[in-house]
């Protein structure tokens, strides 16, 4: 049994995994970290445990509170230069964050060929995967929430609430809604077309992360949402 935690900004998700499938899913908030140990009480016990952690040290250390019971290293997983058949491009391979390494990995299992990896949650990540498994770079952006958040902070006319997504809004949540939402498209769709030119092929776009559903509508072209990419890579990881 295979345990693969995916700890982010805004919530730790985790799966429970045979070698084959998943038999088990879950998640907490972040901020709610320390009920792991409550979460996984009555899981089999797993003889790996792999982790992709950006939330940061305080969340690392209720994760290995809540593994204590089990007599298993956790595997805490950084990016390299080359791991389950993709290079890493980054100027310093290791200031990659681990859960963007992980889609990464799991993305080139699944396409084979070049594709957009877009991590849409707290932030959105959208980096760019060629047909022979470099990760090229990619870019970082605010997520939906963030976006609207840091405009309510700096406009003081403006007040964020409810809001839905309109080709051509009529009122100013709906606007600012639809503003981010189209916003994060575009930086999808750009770097889509840097990746067409490099490549010489329109990539597929991959999609997770809790936004993911909502701008999925948005783009163009061969797009796709994977429940939880992070924790795909992690397993995969976890079996090389």
């Amino acid at each position: 049994m295979i345990l693969a935690v995916d700890a982010g900004n805004t919530r730790i998700k985790w799966g429970l995994h045979d070698g084959c499938v998943w038999l088990e899913k879950g998640w907490v908030n972040t901020a709610d970290s320390d009920r792991l140990s409550d979460a996984w009480s009555g899981i089999a016990p797993p003889g790996q445990i792999v982790v992709s952690n950006v939330a940061g040290p305080a969340a690392g250390k209720q994760i290995e509170l809540a593994c204590m019971g089990w007599p298993v290293e956790i595997q805490w997983i950084k990016a390299t230069d080359y791991q389950c058949g993709v290079r890493n491009g980054y100027e310093s391979a290791s200031q990659l964050g681990s859960d963007r390494w992980a889609a990464l990995i799991a993305a080139h299992s699944m396409v084979h060929d070049a594709c957009i990896v877009a991590n849409v949650g707290t932030a959105m990540t959208v980096d760019a995967l060629s047909s022979d498994g470099v990760f090229m770079g990619g870019i970082i952006v605010p997520g939906l929430m963030a976006m609207r958040s840091a405009l309510a902070e700096s406009t003081a006319a403006i007040e964020v609430s409810g809001g839905s997504f309109k080709a051509f809004p009529d009122n100013t949540a709906d606007g600012i809604y639809t503003g981010a939402l189209s916003a994060m498209a575009g930086a999808v769709e750009r770097m889509a077309e840097e990746l067409h030119r490099a490549q010489g092929q329109p990539p597929s776009q991959l999609l997770s992360g809790g936004d993911a559903e909502s701008l999925l509508p948005l783009l163009s072209g061969n797009a796709m949402m994977v429940d939880n990419l992070v924790l795909e890579g992690l397993i995969r990881i976890a079996l090389a």
